[in-house]
Protein backbone atom coordinates (compact mmCIF):
# COMPACT_ATOMS: atom_id res chain seq x y z
CA UNK A 1 0.00 0.00 0.00
CA UNK A 2 1.29 3.02 -0.91
CA UNK A 3 1.98 5.65 2.01
CA UNK A 4 -0.49 8.69 2.33
CA UNK A 5 0.92 11.88 0.53
CA UNK A 6 0.04 14.79 2.29
CA UNK A 7 0.12 17.76 0.37
CA UNK A 8 3.42 20.19 1.62
CA UNK A 9 1.61 23.01 2.69
CA UNK A 10 4.13 26.64 1.81
CA UNK A 11 2.32 28.71 4.74
CA UNK A 12 4.78 31.95 5.08
CA UNK A 13 3.29 32.45 1.20
CA UNK A 14 -0.46 31.55 2.03
CA UNK A 15 -0.20 34.02 4.31
CA UNK A 16 1.05 36.52 2.59
CA UNK A 17 -1.61 35.88 0.00
CA UNK A 18 -3.92 36.24 2.45
CA UNK A 19 -2.38 39.37 3.69
CA UNK A 20 -1.98 41.31 0.75
CA UNK A 21 -6.09 40.36 -0.40
CA UNK A 22 -6.94 41.64 3.02
CA UNK A 23 -4.80 44.77 2.86
CA UNK A 24 -6.21 47.72 1.60
CA UNK A 25 -3.64 50.58 2.14
CA UNK A 26 -0.37 51.53 0.35
CA UNK A 27 2.59 53.33 2.07
CA UNK A 28 4.39 55.29 0.43
CA UNK A 29 7.98 55.96 0.30
CA UNK A 30 9.27 58.47 3.33
CA UNK A 31 8.82 62.13 2.71
CA UNK A 32 11.43 64.83 3.65
CA UNK A 33 8.89 65.64 6.69
CA UNK A 34 9.25 62.20 7.75
CA UNK A 35 5.66 61.27 7.02
CA UNK A 36 4.86 58.04 4.92
CA UNK A 37 1.52 58.75 2.83
CA UNK A 38 -0.82 56.65 2.52
CA UNK A 39 -3.57 55.05 -0.14
CA UNK A 40 -6.59 53.46 1.02
CA UNK A 41 -8.03 51.49 -1.68
CA UNK A 42 -6.28 53.23 -4.23
CA UNK A 43 -7.09 57.15 -2.96
CA UNK A 44 -5.20 59.35 -0.76
CA UNK A 45 -6.42 59.08 2.86
CA UNK A 46 -3.53 61.04 4.75
CA UNK A 47 -0.32 59.96 6.52
CA UNK A 48 1.20 58.29 9.19
CA UNK A 49 4.17 59.32 11.30
CA UNK A 50 6.77 58.30 14.26
CA UNK A 51 6.95 60.32 17.70
CA UNK A 52 8.56 59.10 20.69
CA UNK A 53 8.52 55.61 19.52
CA UNK A 54 5.13 55.85 18.53
CA UNK A 55 3.66 55.94 15.17
CA UNK A 56 0.19 58.55 14.37
CA UNK A 57 -2.05 58.78 11.52
CA UNK A 58 -2.75 61.77 9.84
CA UNK A 59 -6.13 62.74 7.85
CA UNK A 60 -6.47 66.16 6.82
CA UNK A 61 -9.88 68.23 8.06
CA UNK A 62 -10.25 65.18 10.70
CA UNK A 63 -8.56 64.83 14.06
CA UNK A 64 -7.29 61.59 14.53
CA UNK A 65 -7.44 59.17 17.82
CA UNK A 66 -4.96 56.61 18.59
CA UNK A 67 -1.62 55.48 17.66
CA UNK A 68 -0.07 51.88 17.16
CA UNK A 69 3.44 50.26 17.70
CA UNK A 70 4.61 50.72 13.96
CA UNK A 71 3.18 51.96 11.10
CA UNK A 72 1.28 49.39 9.45
CA UNK A 73 -0.88 49.55 12.80
CA UNK A 74 -1.62 53.53 12.17
CA UNK A 75 -1.87 52.75 8.46
CA UNK A 76 -4.67 50.34 9.54
CA UNK A 77 -6.10 53.31 11.73
CA UNK A 78 -6.75 55.12 8.13
CA UNK A 79 -8.48 52.43 6.81
CA UNK A 80 -10.98 52.28 10.00
CA UNK A 81 -11.45 56.35 9.15
CA UNK A 82 -12.29 56.04 5.54
CA UNK A 83 -14.76 53.00 6.83
CA UNK A 84 -16.57 55.79 8.82
CA UNK A 85 -17.19 58.03 6.17
CA UNK A 86 -14.57 60.46 6.71
CA UNK A 87 -12.58 61.70 3.54
CA UNK A 88 -9.21 64.23 3.39
CA UNK A 89 -10.26 67.78 3.13
CA UNK A 90 -8.13 70.90 3.02
CA UNK A 91 -8.97 72.75 6.16
CA UNK A 92 -9.87 76.14 5.02
CA UNK A 93 -6.84 78.30 6.23
CA UNK A 94 -8.27 80.79 8.86
CA UNK A 95 -7.41 84.85 8.11
CA UNK A 96 -3.81 85.66 9.77
CA UNK A 97 -4.96 88.34 12.18
CA UNK A 98 -2.29 91.55 11.15
CA UNK A 99 0.74 91.99 13.24
CA UNK A 100 1.89 95.70 13.42
CA UNK A 101 5.83 96.24 11.29
CA UNK A 102 7.23 96.76 14.30
CA UNK A 103 6.46 93.70 15.43
CA UNK A 104 7.34 91.79 12.54
CA UNK A 105 10.97 93.60 12.92
CA UNK A 106 11.12 92.81 16.92
CA UNK A 107 10.47 88.72 16.41
CA UNK A 108 12.57 88.33 12.40
CA UNK A 109 15.89 86.71 14.82
CA UNK A 110 13.93 83.96 15.96
CA UNK A 111 10.04 83.29 14.35
CA UNK A 112 12.28 80.43 12.24
CA UNK A 113 13.14 78.80 15.89
CA UNK A 114 9.18 78.61 16.67
CA UNK A 115 9.08 75.01 17.50
CA UNK A 116 6.66 72.49 15.32
CA UNK A 117 5.19 71.87 18.12
CA UNK A 118 1.69 72.47 20.94
CA UNK A 119 3.60 75.76 22.38
CA UNK A 120 3.68 74.45 25.52
CA UNK A 121 6.32 75.36 28.14
CA UNK A 122 8.06 71.93 28.44
CA UNK A 123 8.22 71.79 24.56
CA UNK A 124 9.66 75.47 24.81
CA UNK A 125 11.94 74.92 27.12
CA UNK A 126 13.16 71.46 24.89
CA UNK A 127 13.72 73.57 21.98
CA UNK A 128 15.70 75.78 24.14
CA UNK A 129 17.75 73.01 25.38
CA UNK A 130 17.88 71.29 21.91
CA UNK A 131 19.54 74.65 19.97
CA UNK A 132 21.90 74.95 22.95
CA UNK A 133 23.49 71.48 22.51
CA UNK A 134 23.69 72.28 18.89
CA UNK A 135 25.64 75.38 19.31
CA UNK A 136 27.79 73.51 21.79
CA UNK A 137 28.16 70.56 18.37
CA UNK A 138 28.96 73.07 15.86
CA UNK A 139 25.20 72.70 14.17
CA UNK A 140 22.98 75.88 13.48
CA UNK A 141 19.27 75.26 13.57
CA UNK A 142 17.40 76.63 9.99
CA UNK A 143 14.08 75.75 11.66
CA UNK A 144 12.20 75.01 14.49
CA UNK A 145 12.76 72.26 16.82
CA UNK A 146 10.33 69.29 15.51
CA UNK A 147 10.74 66.52 18.87
CA UNK A 148 13.50 64.04 18.96
CA UNK A 149 12.22 61.34 16.34
CA UNK A 150 11.91 63.87 13.49
CA UNK A 151 14.28 65.56 10.60
CA UNK A 152 15.48 68.98 11.50
CA UNK A 153 16.85 71.10 9.02
CA UNK A 154 20.08 72.43 10.24
CA UNK A 155 23.65 73.53 9.04
CA UNK A 156 26.43 71.81 9.72
CA UNK A 157 28.99 74.95 11.02
CA UNK A 158 32.36 72.74 10.46
CA UNK A 159 31.78 72.72 6.45
CA UNK A 160 28.58 74.59 5.20
CA UNK A 161 26.51 71.43 4.35
CA UNK A 162 23.04 71.86 5.04
CA UNK A 163 20.11 69.08 5.60
CA UNK A 164 17.66 67.25 7.90
CA UNK A 165 19.40 65.02 10.98
CA UNK A 166 17.41 64.19 13.91
CA UNK A 167 17.83 65.42 17.25
CA UNK A 168 17.90 61.95 19.11
CA UNK A 169 20.50 60.88 17.07
CA UNK A 170 22.52 64.27 17.72
CA UNK A 171 21.85 64.02 21.93
CA UNK A 172 23.32 60.83 21.98
CA UNK A 173 21.63 57.13 23.05
CA UNK A 174 19.86 57.24 26.04
CA UNK A 175 20.76 60.93 25.92
CA UNK A 176 24.66 59.65 26.82
CA UNK A 177 25.88 63.03 25.41
CA UNK A 178 27.35 61.29 22.51
CA UNK A 179 26.26 62.27 18.85
CA UNK A 180 26.22 59.89 16.29
CA UNK A 181 26.77 59.54 13.28
CA UNK A 182 30.72 60.34 13.97
CA UNK A 183 30.98 61.77 10.31
CA UNK A 184 28.28 64.05 11.36
CA UNK A 185 26.79 63.71 7.96
CA UNK A 186 28.04 62.65 4.48
CA UNK A 187 30.80 64.87 2.79
CA UNK A 188 31.72 66.58 6.14
CA UNK A 189 35.51 67.25 7.22
CA UNK A 190 38.28 64.52 7.89
CA UNK A 191 36.66 63.22 11.26
CA UNK A 192 40.21 63.65 13.04
CA UNK A 193 39.78 67.59 12.37
CA UNK A 194 36.14 67.61 14.19
CA UNK A 195 37.26 68.48 17.13
CA UNK A 196 39.64 70.61 16.91
CA UNK A 197 37.19 72.94 14.47
CA UNK A 198 34.42 72.28 17.47
CA UNK A 199 36.41 73.77 19.70
CA UNK A 200 36.48 76.93 17.59
CA UNK A 201 33.49 77.21 17.57
CA UNK A 202 32.51 76.80 21.15
CA UNK A 203 35.18 79.04 22.25
CA UNK A 204 32.71 81.99 21.11
CA UNK A 205 30.06 80.91 23.63
CA UNK A 206 29.65 82.39 27.11
CA UNK A 207 28.13 81.68 30.26
CA UNK A 208 26.71 85.24 30.39
CA UNK A 209 24.07 86.67 28.02
CA UNK A 210 26.37 89.67 25.79
CA UNK A 211 23.33 90.11 23.10
CA UNK A 212 21.43 93.85 23.17
CA UNK A 213 18.38 92.28 23.45
CA UNK A 214 18.78 90.36 27.46
CA UNK A 215 18.05 86.91 28.03
CA UNK A 216 17.27 84.80 30.80
CA UNK A 217 20.68 82.99 32.41
CA UNK A 218 19.66 82.77 36.16
CA UNK A 219 16.45 80.71 37.60
CA UNK A 220 14.72 84.12 38.81
CA UNK A 221 14.73 85.68 35.30
CA UNK A 222 13.90 82.55 33.68
CA UNK A 223 10.86 81.87 35.95
CA UNK A 224 9.09 85.21 35.34
CA UNK A 225 10.10 84.37 31.41
CA UNK A 226 7.91 80.70 31.64
CA UNK A 227 4.96 83.23 34.03
CA UNK A 228 4.87 85.61 31.02
CA UNK A 229 4.59 82.49 28.32
CA UNK A 230 1.86 81.04 30.44
CA UNK A 231 -0.16 83.95 31.35
CA UNK A 232 0.14 84.97 27.32
CA UNK A 233 -2.82 84.37 24.82
CA UNK A 234 -1.26 82.21 22.19
CA UNK A 235 -3.56 83.99 19.61
CA UNK A 236 -2.85 86.84 20.07
CA UNK A 237 0.31 88.30 17.90
CA UNK A 238 2.15 90.25 20.60
CA UNK A 239 2.39 86.34 22.27
CA UNK A 240 5.44 86.27 19.68
CA UNK A 241 6.88 88.61 21.69
CA UNK A 242 7.39 86.78 24.92
CA UNK A 243 9.05 83.50 23.00
CA UNK A 244 11.78 85.68 22.49
CA UNK A 245 13.93 85.36 25.66
CA UNK A 246 13.80 81.32 25.12
CA UNK A 247 14.11 81.33 21.33
CA UNK A 248 16.48 83.69 20.52
CA UNK A 249 20.13 83.14 19.49
CA UNK A 250 22.13 83.95 22.39
CA UNK A 251 25.48 83.66 23.00
CA UNK A 252 24.68 81.66 26.71
CA UNK A 253 22.53 79.40 25.06
CA UNK A 254 23.75 76.57 27.28
CA UNK A 255 23.44 78.58 30.71
CA UNK A 256 20.01 79.97 29.51
CA UNK A 257 18.69 76.18 28.91
CA UNK A 258 19.65 75.34 32.14
CA UNK A 259 18.04 78.27 33.76
CA UNK A 260 14.89 77.62 31.68
CA UNK A 261 15.04 73.73 33.00
CA UNK A 262 15.37 75.25 36.40
CA UNK A 263 12.43 77.37 36.39
CA UNK A 264 10.44 74.73 34.49
CA UNK A 265 11.03 72.89 37.74
CA UNK A 266 9.77 74.93 40.27
CA UNK A 267 6.79 75.81 38.49
CA UNK A 268 5.62 72.68 37.53
CA UNK A 269 6.26 71.57 41.74
CA UNK A 270 4.34 74.54 42.66
CA UNK A 271 1.15 73.42 40.68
Amino acid sequence: MAANRHPKIRTSETEKQMQNDQQRYQLGAREESGRYPVRVDGKPAGSVYRRHGSWFPVMPGHPMDGRSTNRYGAAELLVAAVDQGKRPTIPVQAARPHTPRALDVATRSYTYLIPDLRPTLPNLVRAAEATARLAELAWKPLAGYPGADQPWMMQCLLCGWEGRRFWSHLRGRNGNGIPRPINRHPGCLPVADHAELIAKHTAELTVTCECEFKHPTTVHKAIDVLSSLQNASAESPLALLYARPVLEPCTAASQRAVALRCALNHLTAQK
